[in-house]
């Protein structure tokens, strides 16, 4: 069984050069008609889900547009609000750091020939983080129509 990616991502070659295909999005981010956000720097390509209809879970599409002898290539990875992410990851840092010194205390108490009674608390943190990561695929889950319209607006767009 694969685990699921965190943060889903597709690279896509495209028979038109780099600066054609950046152009294309660039002219779906400042189609202010068009239902989806953004902000271009260089060759990379940030889509969002206008703030009236973004939630906890709505995803935000990085797009890079890069070169290739046949073409270009487009890189697109989906995320959460990086602040959300952000959260995500410090909380997993501090739940392994409890981990990490549970087991050392644990384990030092196993060498003084005492019961290593620590090692029980490194359960709680480990449960929290599976706990989160199985919330970070529901969410998945529930922004799926958001990632589609995401993927699929910035995929119009190169196709022309």
């Amino acid at each position: 069984m694969q685990i699921p990616p965190m943060r889903p991502t597709f690279t896509i070659e495209f028979p038109i050069d780099r600066a054609s295909a950046m152009s294309r999005l660039e002219a779906l981010v400042r189609d202010e008609d068009y239902p989806i956000e953004g902000r271009v720097a260089g060759n990379h390509l940030m889509l969002v889900i206008p703030p009236k209809r973004r939630h906890f879970w709505s995803p935000w599409l990085n797009l890079e547009v890069h070169d290739q002898e046949s073409g270009s290539k487009v890189v697109g990875k989906f995320s959460p609000n990086p602040s959300v992410w952000t959260g995500f990851m410090l909380t997993y840092i501090a739940l392994a750091t409890l981990v990490f010194f549970s087991g050392m205390f644990g384990v030092s108490q196993w060498m003084m020939a005492k019961p290593p009674s620590a090692l029980m608390f490194m359960i709680i943190p480990i449960v929290i983080a599976i706990g989160m990561y199985w919330s970070s695929l529901i969410g998945q889950r529930i922004a799926n129509e958001q990632m589609r319209e995401l993927y699929d607006a910035s995929m119009n767009a190169i196709r022309g």
